[in-house]
């Protein structure tokens, strides 16, 4: 919980810092810049999303950090709390100038999780490794604010593939899709 607010707190002081100075990135002479993202799906979970990217021409590099909890309905039976923990880099590109309109992205993220088996008290940890693929639409509302619908396609590419927790095994799929909404602020 208090990730949560430490990152709100992050994204609201970058967010302040630019207001009142002229930073408007349609009117910038310089191709080079640089951002950060709130994911709100995190959040819902209970969990927390940092994201920072630098962009230069048509193309942006992103570092994220998150923790979430993949929802139960995603999980085997008499599997529940599988907390995870990301760790990604990730290169777009835009379709458009100025890091607006339709973008497509690839990248690498490893994946610390943790679950819990429901008929027992203990837990098991496992790691991923983690090719992902994804594209979504920023859309620049109000001065440097925007919105950015996104979804995703994460594939293991290492890691532990069977975790065993008293006589029930967990096996995370090979491919994860995702769904949400970002929040950003562009400098």
């Amino acid at each position: 919980m208090k990730y949560q607010h430490l990152s709100l707190l992050f994204f609201l002081i970058l967010m302040l810092s630019a207001k009142g100075q002229n930073l408007n990135p349609d009117t910038k002479k310089s191709h080079q810049t640089f951002g950060t993202e709130l994911d709100l799906l995190p959040y819902i979970s209970n969990g927390y999303y940092l994201s920072a990217w630098y962009g230069t021409g048509r193309f942006r590099i992103r570092g994220v950090l998150t923790k979430t909890t993949i929802p139960g309905f995603m999980l085997k039976d008499g599997f529940k709390d599988n907390k995870l923990t990301v760790y990604a880099g990730i290169v777009d590109y835009f379709f458009n100038d100025n890091f607006k309109g339709a973008w497509v992205g690839a990248g690498f993220e490893a994946w610390e999780s943790e679950i819990r088996n429901e008929n027992s008290s203990g837990t098991a940890t496992y790691n991923n490794k983690i090719l992902t693929l994804g594209g979504g639409y920023v859309w620049k509302f109000f001065d440097n604010f925007y919105l950015n619908p996104w979804a995703a396609l994460h594939y293991i590419v290492g890691g532990e593939t069977e975790i065993r927790l008293g006589n029930s095994v967990h096996k995370p799929g090979v491919l994860t899709p995702e769904v949400s909404i970002k929040l950003g602020w562009h400098f």
